[in-house]
């Protein structure tokens, strides 16, 4: 009697024992569980800012550097596959963007831009009573030739014509030099066009238009 009473409290302390260390272990399960999902959680908001300001990093490059420009296609040879030849994997290796010229005003056309705007200000003088009417006065110095240059909804208008990006077109300077070119994009106060010599590109801002600085043609694509 007294041996089945021992073995009854022996199974009992056992149960109690092995239930206590079930719980204890499923407590620390738990928490285990909570810890990982809260360090996953915080490891993809670190990774997800990461990825953001590497994102904002680069889309500030591009606008700094212009490297929204478009890039000339390589020209390639394509031969005819075999029928047991592989499927050729195209390559996506950048071709490096062109060399860019930026136009700046000289000093020249600074001064240019000074005296006509002086003209335009003086305040007309008065006729003196004595002067006769019939001396011709001195002829006045008229202002350089003005051109209509503006930028609407991604296109130019110019000289009574609209343009558009990948026209064809000949951009003449005031040393007579005529250069083929390509308006390689258009943006808020100037454009871009690439030279179809050398792919060299260059920019012309909207007041170099108005001036005469630069003159444009239209002329056939090739």
């Amino acid at each position: 009697m007294i041996s089945f009473l021992f073995t009854d409290l022996f199974l009992q302390l056992e149960t109690e024992q092995v239930e206590r260390n079930y719980i204890k272990e499923k407590k620390a399960a738990v928490k285990e569980f909570d810890d990982k999902k809260v360090e996953l959680k915080e490891n993809l908001i670190a990774e997800l800012e990461e990825k953001k300001k590497m994102i904002e990093n680069e889309k500030l490059t591009m606008e700094l550097t212009g490297d929204s420009m478009e890039v000339k296609p390589i020209m390639t040879r394509k031969l005819r596959r075999r029928p047991n030849d592989p499927v050729p994997i195209p390559d996506k290796r950048r071709k490096p963007a062109p060399a860019q010229l930026n136009y700046l005003l000289t000093d020249d056309q600074i001064m240019e831009d000074l005296r006509t705007l002086n003209k335009l200000k003086s305040p007309k003088r008065p006729v003196s009573p004595t002067t006769p009417e019939h001396v011709p006065s001195a002829p006045m110095e008229s202002p350089s030739q003005r051109y209509e240059a503006r930028i609407e909804e991604g296109k130019l208008y110019y000289d009574k014509r609209w343009y558009h990006k990948s026209q064809a077109i000949y951009l003449e300077s005031k040393d007579n030099t005529k250069i083929s070119c390509v308006i390689s994009s258009v943006g808020t106060n100037e454009i871009w066009v690439r030279k179809t010599s050398d792919s060299t590109k260059m920019r012309i801002y909207l007041g170099q238009l108005q001036r005469g600085a630069f003159i444009i043609r239209r002329r056939s694509a090739a």
